[in-house]
């Protein structure tokens, strides 16, 4: 009786671990916190509103952040922006990096502690200083007394680019009052962010059933407020440590778990669980509360920021091909390239005669090219080329290169090309395209850039190496067939001649040996 209950507990145990195992996936960090199912984005604190001082300037708040490994250095763009004052602000206390691309109409205040450096050459670029605040509200309150009002106050966290654009939202407010937003969304910025440092888990499963997700955010971390968009119809779990604050965007009823406290369109609701940060845990209580035997997502954030939103799609959306098209990219980028570079072929090493863009090239012939950049003020750029590749429809291929001399200060980046890799493909019509890097002296500083040019490459004769003539099928078979009938030819006529010889020998012969008349008879 024991061994049976024994066989009995175990197999229990087997199949709850079999239930767990199909019940949960094991979630795994998602490269720039956003794929097709799911984004996350952090929300910081900001403001946008129609302030102009009474001589026509703007007054704008630059708020920097910048995580622990980052190489705390950035490109700003300022050339289309309005004639304004940019107060730049951050708690960091190493000297930030600011390659300037420069507009006179804008004047530089640096809060007291922020060390700021604009590796500019020949540019004097004067700053400056406001005093130090103890907060965000303190100095957007310094900026207000001082210049009678503020035009944007914008917090970015481990900026790459920073672009102002002139342009002007609409429905603005007349003062600021600092909230959580989408920095990203502003009209009167473009923001390129560094988003390496991967901080959602995220994972799924197919053919779930009904749609249940689990939002835990580990203990280790603190996010003061999450805002949830969630597909409809949905039962959820949102599990954070305490004073976390949940606010859920739907269309429809959904079904929420929560230890925290949870606003669903704006309404609060009050029935809370505990709930550790425990994986078992958060499984057991939505299989015991939802009973539900499996679930279609889980997420885990791990950030130490004040505010987030996610975003997660319904997994009948799922079976979509999983490429974010570029309405639905979730990484903002700039418009257009901040250093404009340009590529110009040649077929000479001297490089004085560029090639026409409607010209031919053989692909037994170099190619030479010149990578160069144009900017805005007095900056100067070391160009690396990591790689280059040349396509044509469907085909792609690796195009090694190799790197020229050159002597002159300031000198492009020249490369050479052999296109002998790709005389053999149907294709004459290629598309060439080079990444680009480039660094700036003395910081750890690149821009990533792609340069491109369309070119014909067509197929070049190349000459056998001995002496001997080269024939097509055609020729050989013609030859075979010129000889054939010669050796007829020969043949009947040899047969002709050995016919007539032997028919006028048998002739001879015959007349030798007939009696003759006319000769005497001689009788002994």
């Amino acid at each position: 009786m024991k061994i049976i209950r024994t066989l009995l507990a175990l197999l229990m145990c087997l199949g709850a671990a079999a239930a767990d195992s199909s019940g949960i996936c094991e979630p795994s960090y998602i490269p720039g916190n956003g794929n097709y199912w799911i984004v996350l984005k952090e929300m910081t604190t900001g403001c946008s509103t129609d302030f102009v001082t009474q001589d026509g300037m703007q007054v704008h708040i630059l708020n920097l952040l910048f995580s622990p490994d980052n190489l705390m250095a950035f490109s700003l763009n300022v050339t289309a922006a309005k004639p304004s004052i940019l107060i730049i602000t951050s708690t960091s206390a190493q000297i930030i990096h600011i390659v300037l691309y420069y507009n006179p109409a804008v004047s530089f205040f640096v809060t007291n502690g922020t060390s700021i450096h604009f590796p500019v050459r020949g540019l004097d670029i004067q700053t400056q200083v406001a005093p130090s605040t103890k907060g965000d509200a303190e100095l957007l309150q310094w900026a207000t007394d001082e210049f009678g009002g503020v035009t944007s106050f914008t917090t970015v966290r481990d900026p790459k680019t920073i672009t102002f654009t002139g342009m002007k939202g609409s429905h603005l407010a007349s003062s600021c009052e600092l909230k959580s937003e989408l920095p990203a969304e502003k009209d009167l910025i473009e923001l390129d962010v560094d988003t390496s440092y991967n901080k959602l888990k995220f994972c799924y499963m197919e053919d779930s059933g009904e749609e249940v997700h689990i939002i835990s955010i580990p203990d280790d971390f603190r996010i003061r407020h999450v805002s949830v968009h969630l597909p409809q119809d949905s039962k959820v779990l949102l599990r954070g440590p305490p004073h976390t604050e949940w606010t859920i965007h739907a269309k429809s009823v959904i079904k929420i778990l929560s230890n925290n406290q949870v606003f669903v369109n704006n309404l609060p609701m009050n029935r809370t669980i505990a709930i550790s940060d425990d994986a078992a845990d958060i499984m057991q209580k939505v299989f015991s509360n939802f009973n539900s035997k499996s679930v279609t997502s889980y997420s885990e954030i791990r950030l130490n920021i004040s505010a987030v939103q996610l975003w997660i799609r319904s997994y009948m959306s799922w079976t979509v091909p999983s490429r974010v098209s570029e309405d639905e990219d979730t990484t903002s980028a700039p418009s257009s390239s901040l250093v404009p570079v340009q590529m110009q072929l040649f077929l000479s090493p001297d490089y004085k005669s560029p090639l026409d863009p409607s010209s031919k090239v053989y692909s037994d012939k170099m190619v030479y090219a010149e990578i160069s950049y144009h900017t805005f003020g007095e900056i100067y750029f070391n160009i690396k080329v990591s790689s280059c590749q040349v396509r044509s429809m469907t085909l792609e291929k690796n195009m090694p290169f190799k790197e020229e001399t050159c002597v002159g200060k300031d000198c492009p980046k020249r490369l050479s090309f052999s296109f002998e890799l790709i005389q053999d493909l149907p294709s004459t019509s290629w598309e060439l395209e080079c990444a680009v890097h480039l660094c700036y002296d003395g910081i750890e500083f690149c821009q990533k850039e792609t340069v491109k040019r369309n070119l014909q490459v067509i197929k070049s004769y190349i000459p056998s190496t001995n002496r001997c003539f080269e024939f097509g099928l055609s020729a050989v078979l013609g030859i075979a067939f010129g000889g054939f009938m010669i050796g007829v030819l020969l043949t009947g006529a040899l047969w002709f001649i050995k016919i007539r010889t032997a028919y006028e020998g048998r002739v001879g012969e015959s007349r030798c040996n007939k009696p003759r008349d006319d000769l005497p008879l001689e009788i002994r």
